[in-house]
């Protein structure tokens, strides 16, 4: 019986759900999938056994002709992982994808929160209405490299007596567990001591007694504190790259990191680890073995 493109992406849908993906990971798919098989069938596609090469490279030129590199990379990942699932579960002989080739990404320095950049940011805090809450918000992004969305998820209970933090329903549905250093830790229970609202709702961070924080809350907050400490303006992502740039300055080792920033494979924690010129020179001036001939 043939099978419909369409009737396919339905259950790939079903099976990436029931692997928990996110809903904004499922929400990116969908857009994916969709504007994928609309394509398609402007070019008489859309039966399984009537998909080809040459429809697939045709998407792929449409989506480097309406995006950037770096869009069309994405759009086109999500296609990649559709046809593989697809190919795997005998709906494709061959994995119609196998030889399209896939943009090339430029390889560059994505904006890292340095360290006088931090400390510009926590003096700019200390002088706000709620200096404790704010310092110690901006100390967990810096000190532990959690993504917004697990900043926002953190509650009460999340502080362990280990000295770290647990960050429940990170990417992909995973727990994991996050040292947190004294100096961090300490901000946070004085924030916790002094300023937190009498609340009955469980989040770490709270905007008032009836809403914690959100995206959007926490990027317009970074907004104003870097316009008030006279620096450049930094996304919480920033400080997720400073964290893992400043972890292997420091001496860590990547896999350690890779752990620490939840991600499953070391491809993506290099892409948030790119050292800058500077590092990689005094990296090359203690580790050369030219040094040992002296």
């Amino acid at each position: 019986m043939r099978m419909k493109l369409e009737t396919i992406k339905q259950e790939y849908e079903f099976d990436c759900l029931s692997r928990g993906h996110s809903s904004n990971t499922m929400r990116a798919y969908r857009t994916a999938l969709r504007q994928f098989l609309e394509f398609a069938l402007t070019n008489d596609t859309e039966y399984a056994d009537q998909l080809t090469t040459l429809v697939i490279r045709s998407f792929a030129a449409h989506c480097m002709n309406q995006l950037s590199a770096a869009g069309a990379h994405a759009r086109l990942r999500v296609v990649k992982s559709f046809l593989r699932w697809a190919t795997e579960e005998g709906y494709f002989p061959i994995n119609p994808m196998e030889r399209v080739k896939m943009p090339k990404l430029k390889q560059k320095v994505l904006d890292a929160v340095p360290s006088q950049d931090m400390k510009r940011l926590l003096l700019a805090a200390s002088k706000s209405a709620t200096p404790l809450k704010y310092q110690a918000l901006l100390a967990v992004l810096f000190d532990t490299g959690v993504r917004v969305s697990e900043l926002n998820n953190l509650e009460l209970r999340d502080i362990l007596p280990t000295q770290c933090l647990m960050v429940r329903e990170g990417k992909g549905g995973k727990d994991r567990v996050v040292p947190i250093s004294r100096p961090t830790l300490k901000l946070v229970n004085r924030y916790l001591r002094d300023e937190r609202p009498d609340s009955p709702l469980p989040f770490l961070f709270l905007v008032n007694e009836e809403s914690g924080y959100s995206n959007v809350s926490v990027y317009k907050l970074l907004e104003r504190l870097c316009r008030r400490a006279g620096v450049k303006r930094y996304g919480p992502h920033a400080f997720r790259r400073g964290f893992a740039v400043n972890y292997l300055r420091n001496g860590g080792d990547q896999f350690t990191l890779m752990r620490v920033l939840g991600h499953t494979n070391t491809t993506m924690t290099n892409r948030y680890a790119v050292l800058n010129t500077n590092d990689v020179q005094d990296v090359h001036r203690r580790a050369s073995p030219m040094n040992a001939l002296r």
